[in-house]
C-alpha cells in the first residue's frame, strides 16, 4: 500500500496521534494510530473519514482522483502542513465552516455504526442455521452454534418421522424460510425499524431456551453473546432516534 498523506495530531496533554492515507488496489485506507477509520459519507468527487480526538472533530477528505492530494481539517479548519496541535475546546466555539462535520454529526454517525453492525448478527444467524440444514442433509454430524436451535429441532423430528437418515428437503425448506425470515428482519434492523430489532432479539432468546432444555451450554453461550451484541445495536438505535428527534423539534 502507497501512502500518500500524513498527518501528526498533538493533544493539549503532549500525547500524539498518526493520521494516515494510504491507496492500494482495493482503494483508500485511513488509519488513525494504525487503526483503520469508516467512511463518513461519500459524493461523486472524494470520500470523508471522521475521527474524534480531544473533544475535537478531524475530517480527512480524499479524492476520488489519485492525483489530488488528501486533506485534513479540525473542526472545519484546514490543516496546513504535517502536524498541528489541538487546543482546549471552547463552550460554545462554532465550526468555522458551514460544511464542517460537528460533534453531533460524529455522534450520530458512531450510532449508526453501532448499531448497524450489531444488527449484522441476525444476518450470522440466518446463514449459519441454513449451513446448519444442509450440513444436517448431507449426513454430517457438525454445525455451527450460532444457528438457530429449532432448525435442528425440525431438521430432527423430520427425519424421524420419514424413517430415513437423510432431512426431508420439506424440512430444508422450512429451514431456509425461517433462516430468510431471520435475514429479513436483519435487514430491516439495520435500516432502523426498531420494532423488528426487537422482535428479533425475542425470537432469539426464544430459540435460546432450546438450548436449555438440552443443555448446550456452548450453544447457550453464544445465543447470549449474540443477545448482548443485539441490545446493544437496539440501544444505539434508539440513543439515534432521540438525537433525530431533538433535531427535528430544534428546527421547527
Amino acid at each position: 500500500m502507497a501512502r500518500v498523506a500524513e498527518w501528526t495530531v498533538l493533544e493539549p496533554s503532549g500525547r500524539r496521534h498518526q493520521l494516515g492515507v494510504g491507496r492500494s488496489f482495493f482503494g483508500p485506507r485511513v488509519t488513525l494510530d494504525r487503526r483503520p477509520l469508516q467512511r463518513f459519507d461519500q459524493t461523486p468527487d472524494d470520500d470523508r473519514y471522521l475521527a474524534s480526538i480531544a473533544g475535537h472533530v478531524l475530517t480527512v477528505t480524499v479524492p476520488r482522483t489519485s492525483n489530488d492530494q488528501p486533506t485534513l481539517a479540525v473542526d472545519g479548519r484546514s490543516v496546513l502542513g504535517g502536524e498541528t496541535t489541538l487546543t482546549q475546546p471552547e463552550a460554545g466555539q462554532a465550526a468555522a465552516s458551514p460544511s464542517a462535520v460537528t460533534g453531533a454529526d460524529l455522534a450520530r454517525y458512531q450510532l449508526v455504526q453501532r448499531r448497524d453492525a450489531c444488527g449484522a448478527w441476525f444476518y450470522w444467524i440466518g446463514g449459519a442455521s441454513i449451513v446448519n440444514s444442509l450440513a444436517y442433509a448431507a449426513g454430517t454430524q457438525w454445525g455451527l452454534v450460532a444457528g438457530l436451535g429449532i432448525t435442528s429441532l425440525i431438521d430432527g423430528v423430520a427425519a424421524e418421522l420419514s424413517g430415513t437418515v437423510r432431512t426431508p428437503i420439506y424440512a430444508v425448506a422450512i429451514d431456509v424460510l425461517l433462516a430468510g425470515g431471520v435475514i429479513l428482519i436483519g435487514r430491516a434492523a439495520r435500516r432502523g425499524h426498531l420494532g423488528w430489532y426487537a422482535a428479533g432479539m425475542g425470537l432469539y432468546l426464544l430459540d435460546a431456551l432450546l438450548f436449555v432444555v438440552v443443555q448446550d451450554f456452548l450453544g447457550l453461550a453464544v445465543h447470549g453473546f449474540a443477545l448482548y451484541a443485539l441490545f446493544n445495536g437496539w440501544r444505539a438505535g434508539r440513543a439515534l432516534r432521540r438525537i433525530e428527534r431533538a433535531a427535528l423539534l430544534g428546527a421547527a
